[in-house]
């Protein structure tokens, strides 16, 4: 049975996508000690049997974590080879030869933590709640194998929000694309939006146009 979601709380979702994107921006600011922005570029909806073709079979980094506490569900950021090679110089301030050593390798997890909590944490506070959820872990796979991994305890009938974002670290002239996966469980997203006032929802900062 598909999943039904009130066309007026679409507009909440974007609030939501937008907190979470500003959290973690302020959260990787904290950590690198720069200025940076979190853009959403795009955001959709898809089904997750469609989310490994959204991912691509390149092989690409990731960092998955589950939501223990409502909306439950799977969150997902995935990013290629050459962003992780940015991301890791820009931290350690050290150039990737032809492997990362172990300094810039935990510098990409600590990245990984900071965008994970940062944007589920951002997402909470608007809802006026927690989200529990564990330490994402970063890998390096084939998307295939990276969407099958994430996504095995995900619902046929889940919600699947894709985000393309652009982290843009200003006072370094540098931008790093990020693909971000929120997959909630469908029953309790939907019941978390229901519970939201729309009033209090400023449409003025609801930019981003969903994509179906």
């Amino acid at each position: 049975m598909p999943l039904l979601i009130d066309i007026r709380k679409l507009r909440v979702i974007n609030q939501l996508i937008k907190a979470g994107a500003g959290n973690a921006a302020t959260s990787l600011g904290e950590l690198a000690g720069v200025e940076s922005t979190v853009e959403i570029k795009s955001l959709a909806f898809v089904e997750p049997p469609d989310i490994a073709r959204e991912i691509g079979t390149d092989p690409i980094y990731s960092a998955s974590i589950r939501l223990n506490e409502p909306p439950y569900g799977v969150f997902l950021l995935t990013f290629y080879e050459e962003t992780a090679r940015e991301m890791a110089e820009l931290l350690t301030g050290t150039t990737v030869e032809s492997e990362f050593n172990q300094l810039q390798k935990s510098a990409l997890q600590e990245v990984c933590n900071i965008l994970t909590s940062g944007f589920i944490d951002g997402i909470a506070n608007t809802l006026g709640t927690t989200i529990d959820m564990g330490t994402p872990t970063l890998r390096f796979a084939d998307g295939e194998e990276i969407a099958e991994d994430a996504l095995s305890h995900v619902r046929v009938d889940s919600l699947s929000i894709v985000l393309d974002s652009l982290v843009d670290v200003t006072d370094r002239d540098a931008a790093f694309k990020v693909r971000l996966f929120l997959i909630p469980d469908p029953g309790s997203f939907v019941n978390l939006l229901d519970q939201l006032d729309l009033g209090e929802i400023d449409e003025s900062d609801t930019e981003a146009d969903p994509v179906f």
